[in-house]
């Protein structure tokens, strides 16, 4: 695997920081979550009542965001518990937290510390707001980053109520982007031997995620409107409802290119040759006539009509899916996108995959979260702990 041999520490607790780990994980770096012995993680006691999704009796949030991990539980608020994670961080190759500064400070797990314990250590920081300015101590998660971004005032049609968005939703941006930050700061360091920090906030990867809309305004000095499906400009690249009520998505970004094709699915040569609709400025011009036509069209149709009378033609388009509906998706199944692999409590267990296929070093998704503290000797004797020194780290409560 890709990572074997690269060993991660993370001190992190939620969903942010925790998912960059775990894809670590995937990847084969064997990744140590230090914990404190008095509960550890909030999010091991998660449960469903702050959000809408189904839970089951089997903690899953817990699962896809530290699968693959193993845990310590250490109290680091102690000299001797800050002795023993300083003589593991001078055995690791990248630290990850999602702690703030002032309390990494407090309990001597800042950078300046540990890459002092070990100049080679790749430090990465994830924050709610960014390392500067006046919120960079602010705490945070990814609805406020969500709405400060722009992008909840960006979605949906003018005059409805602004769209939240899902739950972790902004952690995975979040999350995939500081996983990626961490491999080009492992290359960096193979290059020339050099660790160092790197930091990437909730906010940066939302206004990133957004940057198109963003970037709109900063050329032109004018807002992005939030766009009614009446006026798409583009009725090729717009969402629609078929005789049943189901929802799908054309998204025809080339729609001169496409539009014989997509008018021959239709059935229509009436609208094919109609000199509203001949170009993409005069269907842009004559936007609310095109889309409502195309909605009493597909108004007489089922979905799957639709996709038979598109069969060998070049339309872009897409069921609007249910995440009932991916889950038995063939092409995500085909990808690797959604495996099915052993657990160690339940025989086999369902999850999201990986994103990314590497030819030479293919990823093993585990399922199976450790338990608090359930790797404390293991990691221990491998720093050259005694039994007698674990016992006693138990009996003084730096340790469980």
């Amino acid at each position: 695997m890709i990572l074997k041999g690269v060993k991660v520490v993370e001190m992190a607790y939620y969903i942010f920081v925790p998912y960059a780990a775990a894809h670590l994980a995937d990847l084969g770096a064997d990744v140590i979550k230090l914990e404190s012995p008095a509960g550890g993680d909030p999010l091991r006691n998660y449960h469903a009542g702050t959000h809408h999704l189904p839970f089951g009796d089997y903690n899953w949030v817990f699962d896809l965001h530290n699968r693959g991990k193993k845990s310590l539980a250490l109290d680091i608020r102690t000299e001797k518990g800050q002795e023993i994670a300083h003589r593991l961080i001078k055995e690791t190759d990248v630290f990850i937290t999602n702690f703030r500064a002032p309390a990494l400070k407090r309990l001597r797990m800042d950078y300046d510390t540990l890459s002092a314990v070990n100049p080679r250590l790749i430090y990465a920081q994830g924050s709610a707001w960014g390392p500067h300015g006046p919120d960079k101590d602010k705490g945070g998660f990814d609805y406020g980053a969500f709405a400060r971004s722009g992008m909840m005032a960006s979605f949906g049609e003018e005059g409805t109520p602004l769209v939240q968005c899902q739950p972790a939703m902004g952690d995975h941006i979040g999350g995939f982007q500081l996983f990626s930050a961490i491999g080009y700061a492992l290359y960096h360091r193979e290059r020339t031997g050099q660790g160092q920090s790197l930091h990437v906030s909730l906010y940066s990867s939302l206004l990133d995620a957004g940057s198109f809309s963003l970037q709109s305004t900063l050329a032109t000095g004018e807002p992005v409107p939030r766009k009614s499906r009446r006026a798409a400009g583009n009725p090729l690249c717009n969402s629609y409802r078929d005789k049943n009520g189901e929802w799908f998505q054309l998204s025809m970004k080339q729609p001169d290119h496409t539009w014989r094709d997509f008018c021959q699915a239709l059935g229509r040569a009436d609208v094919e040759h109609d000199a509203r609709f001949e170009n993409t400025a005069a269907r842009a011009q004559h936007c609310q006539e095109l889309v409502d036509l195309l909605d009493s069209i597909f108004a007489t149709i089922t979905v799957d009509e639709w996709d038979r009378a598109c069969q060998g033609k070049e339309v872009y388009w897409s069921r609007a899916c249910t995440y009932g509906a991916v889950a038995k998706d063939p092409q995500a199944w085909a990808n690797g996108y959604i495996v099915e692999v052993p657990h160690p409590d339940m025989g086999t267990y369902k999850t999201f995959g990986f994103p990314i296929h590497y030819s030479k070093t293919p990823v093993q998704v585990k399922a199976g979260y450790a338990q608090l503290g359930q790797n404390n000797e293991e990691v221990l004797l491998s720093l050259g702990y005694s039994w007698d020194d674990i016992i006693g780290f138990k009996e003084a409560n730096i340790a469980l």
